[in-house]
């Protein structure tokens, strides 16, 4: 089922509420245009879920992709000089559509209205997953409680964070479905509250497996995949978290209306040299959904595809120049690339797909983390789906490539690269593999997933700060505005405090 239907009263909601970035927590906390009284909370919603999901592809596309080595350009040459000034691209601008969530769930609870105060749940749940993620401690208990004056609020340990937004997620599972209201102006599910629920639960899995190397998750994982009825969970990609964008301006995907000299051989952002080897290694058809033919070979009978590593400063004579080079593929290109054949909506911005659940519980199920099912069955499960969904966006005009291009040979499942054989740890570097390709331009995942396993192996370029970031650092005005909680927040941290190099909680090896 295609997710396509209006981004209602976008113009409306323009008059309630204020989307801002902001620096610091005076900022956080505090919404001077906020108005005093919404007594319906579907005039939130719809802005919450496009602010949040074109933060999400931007993010991604800017940072998240290029640091877990999918995509390159010379951002990673050059991270140590960007790093307090690009807060808002690793999630911290997710603070200011918070104070919007929130208000939305305190009117709808206001009204006994659960299924809008589960969504928000869902929705917190996931900006502070990625917060957390991303930075370490960070604000979460205190978070935007300037209504009770607590303009400066403290940091919360990411243990902390993690067991607060399951404790979320498992409420809104609990409420979604439990009152009888209809949803309105939800773009993402059309109101489905079964799918919302999926989405939560999907979550947990996320962030219960993600923890597993520090607190034991067996148990609720089992809790959660053992009883489907009270934990559904996404049945394919039609139902996973991921925004249909529409063919009308202003609704059409970031990519689609981006600039052209973002995409362009005169743009550093390439396919990835790492992208490229794993793809090729498996022959993987996936690569003509992820990159463009070189310019040199588009045209011929067999077109080529060559990646560009991370780190390196001048990409301009890297395998023979940009003619030798891939770009993105046609499905993130801005209209300027191509008017007659690029599409406005063919991308989604994808919160959580149904192939990361499956490698979730292939994971979970070949360690022993859970007895229900059969770990080779979920693990080709995410592979079979992540061709089917990708060949499902193509739209007939596309050239290269076409949607049957995407679906691979059955002998694609036999190699040695692909089949589930082997020792434990081979099984499970496969899984983590194909996870990682599944994760491609989702946020911040892949580079969480790499944090949390190694795979793939990803090697600092020559011209980079000769290491991969493994958190991201706090926004500079912290330290002045809020600088005993700032000062708490390093001391949590521990290693060698604020800096890029100085692992989360989770982050053990």
């Amino acid at each position: 089922m295609k997710k396509v239907y209006k981004f209602l009263i976008l113009g409306l909601c323009a008059l309630f509420i204020t989307i801002s970035c902001t620096d610091n927590f005076e900022d956080i906390n505090t919404n001077p245009n906020a108005p005093d009284r919404i007594e319906d909370p579907s005039l939130l919603l719809a802005e919450i879920i496009k602010n949040l999901a074109n933060e999400n592809w931007d993010n991604s596309f800017d940072r998240g992709a290029i640091i877990s080595d999918q995509i390159s350009n010379f951002f990673v040459s050059s991270f140590a000089d960007f790093a307090r000034a690009e807060v808002g691209r690793f999630g911290w601008d997710f603070y200011g559509t918070l104070k919007d969530v929130d208000f939305m769930i305190a009117t709808a609870e206001e009204q006994g209205l659960q299924n809008y105060v589960g969504i928000g749940l869902v929705l917190r749940a996931w900006m502070f997953q990625n917060l957390t993620d991303n930075f370490g401690p960070i604000p979460y208990s205190e978070a935007g409680s300037a209504r009770e004056d607590i303009n400066f609020p403290k940091y919360d340990s990411q243990e902390a964070v993690y067991a607060g937004i399951l404790g979320e997620l498992e409420t809104a599972n609990s409420i979604l479905g439990s009152t009888t209201e209809a949803v309105q102006a939800d773009i993402l599910y059309a109101g489905d509250v079964q799918n919302w629920r999926k989405f939560a639960n999907g979550l947990r899995l996320r962030i219960l497996l993600r923890q597993s190397d520090r607190k034991d998750s067996a148990a609720e994982m089992q809790r959660i995949v053992g009883n489907p009825t009270a934990h559904p969970l996404f049945t394919s990609h039609l139902d996973q978290a991921a925004l249909q964008y529409l063919e009308e301006t202003p609704n059409e995907h970031p990519a689609y209306t981006g600039n052209v000299s973002d995409f362009s051989s005169s743009s550093s952002t390439r396919l990835a040299l790492n992208m490229e080897g794993i793809l090729k290694s498996m022959d993987d058809p996936r690569i003509a959904a992820f990159a463009l033919p070189t310019s040199a070979t588009i045209d011929t009978p067999n077109p080529e595809y060559f990646g560009v590593p991370n780190g390196i400063s001048d990409i301009s004579g890297f395998n023979g120049g940009p003619a030798n080079q891939s770009l993105m593929g046609l499905l993130f290109a801005p209209r300027q690339y191509d008017t007659e054949v690029v599409s406005p909506n063919a991308a989604q911005s994808v919160f959580m797909p149904y192939s990361e659940v499956q490698f979730i519980l292939a994971e979970a199920r070949e360690k022993g983390y859970i007895s229900t099912g059969d770990a080779e069955t979920y693990y080709l499960n995410g592979i079979r789906d992540q061709f089917e969904y990708y060949a499902s966006r193509i739209p007939d005009n596309f050239g290269v490539p076409s949607a049957a291009q995407l679906i691979p040979d059955p002998s694609y499942y036999s190699q040695n690269t692909v089949a589930y054989t082997g020792t434990q740890e081979e099984k499970l570097n496969k899984i983590y593999t194909q996870k990682w390709l599944s994760l491609f331009l989702v946020g911040f995942e892949a580079w969480s997933e790499w944090r949390r396993v190694g795979v793939p192996s990803i090697t600092a370029g020559d011209d980079s700060i000769g290491f991969v970031p493994v958190r991201y650092v706090y926004p500079a005005d912290e330290q002045t505005v809020n600088s005993d909680n700032y000062q708490e927040a390093v001391n949590m941290l521990g290693g060698e405090g604020d800096l890029i190099s100085t692992r989360v909680w989770w982050d053990v090896d």
